[in-house]
C-alpha cells in the first residue's frame, strides 16, 4: 500500500512525480475541464473584439479605428482557432502548451494595439495587461504554464513602456509595475493551492478506489472486485471463451504453524507474485481468500486453461521461499458453460481444486467432462 500511495506524491510545482500518474491526471482533467477551457478561450475572444464599440466611439474621425479593428480582429480569430484545435488535440499537455503560446500571442496583439493608440491613456493600457494576468489563471492550465506566460506579458509590458511610452513617470511605470508584480505573485499563490488541493483530492480518490477494489496483503485484486469482473464476463461475454483456475497454496497451515504468520504472508506474497508474472495481461488475477486464489484466462479454452496453469504450478515449484522453502499448489481449471452463475463456475474450479489435493496435491486437474457447447 505505501507503494501506491508514493506514487501520487507531489513534487514543488504541483505535479505528481510519477509521470504515468501524472499523464493519467491530465486525461482526466481533459474530460472534466475541455469543454469549459475552450468555452474560456472563445469568450476572451468574443469580448475582446466587442471592445472595438469602444475604439468607434473615440477613433472614428481618425485612421487608427480601422488597424485597432485589425488587431482585435487577428485576436479573435487566434482564439477561434485555438478554439478549434482543443477539441482536435488528443494530448491534454498539448492543449495546455498550446493554450499558454495563444496567451502571450494576445499579450503581443494588445501590446502593439496599446501602441497605436498612443501614450495618451497609460491607465487603459495598465489595465489591459492587468487583465490579461488575470485571464491567464482563469483559464485552466498547469501552475508552471500560467506562471511562465505572466511573467512573459509582465515583462513584455514593462519593456513595452520603457520603450514607447515618452513620459515613463506619469504615471510612474515602477508604481504600475509593483502593483502587476504583487498582483501576479497573488494569482500564482491562489492557483498554486488550487492546483495542490485539486491533485490531493484525486489521488485521495483513487487511493480509495484501490483500497476497496484490492487485497491489502497482495496487491492484487480482492474477492468481491473479482466477482463484478467475471459477472461482466458472464453477461457481456458469453459467446467469448474464457477458462476459470482455482489454486490453493498446499499445507499452507503447516507453513503458519512451524514459521509463523509473518512467514505465511511473505510466502502469499512471492506466490502472487510469481503468477503475476506469468500471466497475461487480459487475464484476471484475484486473492479468494486465505490461501486461496483465482485467475481468469480471458479468450482460451479447456485445453490451453489447462497448459497455462500448469505453467504456473511450475513456476510456483521452482521458486525457493525464503524460510518456507518449497512451497506447491493444487490447481482445478474450468470453462465457462452457458447459462452457469458465478456460484456454478466457481464451484465447479473449487470441486476440481480439491480432487487435486486428494490425488496428491501439486497437480493440476481439470474438468474435461461435458465440455461446453460450441457456439
Amino acid at each position: 500500500m505505501d507503494d501506491t500511495q508514493d506514487r501520487f506524491t507531489l513534487n514543488w510545482y504541483s505535479e505528481f512525480r510519477n509521470r504515468e500518474v501524472e499523464t493519467e491526471y491530465r486525461e482526466f482533467e481533459k474530460t472534466t475541464n475541455l469543454k469549459t477551457v475552450r468555452a474560456l478561450i472563445l469568450l476572451y475572444g468574443i469580448i475582446y473584439a466587442l471592445f472595438a464599440i469602444s475604439d468607434y466611439v473615440y477613433y472614428v474621425q481618425d485612421s487608427p479605428f480601422l488597424t485597432l479593428l485589425a488587431f482585435r480582429g487577428l485576436a479573435l480569430l487566434v482564439t477561434l482557432t485555438g478554439y478549434y484545435f482543443a477539441g482536435k488535440i488528443q494530448s491534454y499537455s498539448r492543449i495546455l502548451l498550446m493554450i499558454t503560446l495563444i496567451e502571450i500571442l494576445i499579450c503581443v496583439i494588445i501590446l502593439f494595439h496599446l501602441y497605436i493608440q498612443g501614450n495618451s491613456d497609460s491607465a487603459m493600457q495598465f489595465k489591459s495587461i492587468m487583465l490579461l494576468i488575470l485571464a491567464v489563471f482563469l483559464i485552466p492550465n498547469l501552475w508552471k504554464n500560467s506562471m511562465a506566460a505572466s511573467i512573459i506579458i509582465l515583462t513584455a509590458y514593462i519593456l513595452f513602456s520603457l520603450i514607447f511610452i515618452e513620459q515613463p513617470q506619469s504615471p510612474p511605470i515602477n508604481q504600475m509595475a509593483n502593483f502587476l508584480g504583487i498582483g501576479l505573485a497573488f494569482c500564482a499563490f491562489a492557483i498554486y493551492g488550487r492546483e495542490r488541493s485539486q491533485r490531493r483530492h484525486y489521488a485521495a480518490e483513487k487511493l480509495m478506489e484501490h483500497m476497496i477494489i484490492t487485497d491489502r496483503l497482495t496487491g492484487i485484486y480482492n474477492r468481491g472486485r473479482f466477482e463484478y469482473i467475471l459477472d461482466l464476463w458472464i453477461k457481456n461475454m458469453r459467446h467469448y471463451p474464457f477458462c476459470l483456475i482455482f489454486y490453493d497454496i498446499d499445507n499452507f497451515k503447516k507453513v503458519n504453524d512451524v514459521y509463523g504468520h509473518s512467514v505465511g504472508d511473505q510466502v502469499l506474497i512471492e506466490c502472487a507474485n510469481i503468477v503475476k508474472t506469468h500471466i497475461r495481461d487480459t487475464d484476471i488475477f484475484a486473492r479468494w481468500g486465505g490461501e486461496e486464489f483465482v485467475v481468469l484466462f480471458s479468450g482460451v479454452k479447456i485445453d490451453m486453461g489447462f497448459d497455462l496453469a500448469e505453467r504456473l504450478r511450475a513456476a510456483v515449484e521452482a521458486h525457493e521461499f525464503d524460510k518456507a522453502g518449497r512451497v506447491t499448489i493444487s490447481i482445478g481449471v474450468v470453462e465457462y458453460r452457458k447459462g452457469e452463475t458465478i456460484l456454478d463456475l466457481v464451484e465447479r474450479a473449487d470441486t476440481k481444486m480439491y480432487e487435486a489435493k486428494r490425488a496428491g496435491r501439486n497437480i493440476v486437474i481439470g474438468d474435461y467432462d461435458n465440455p461446453p457447447e460450441e457456439n
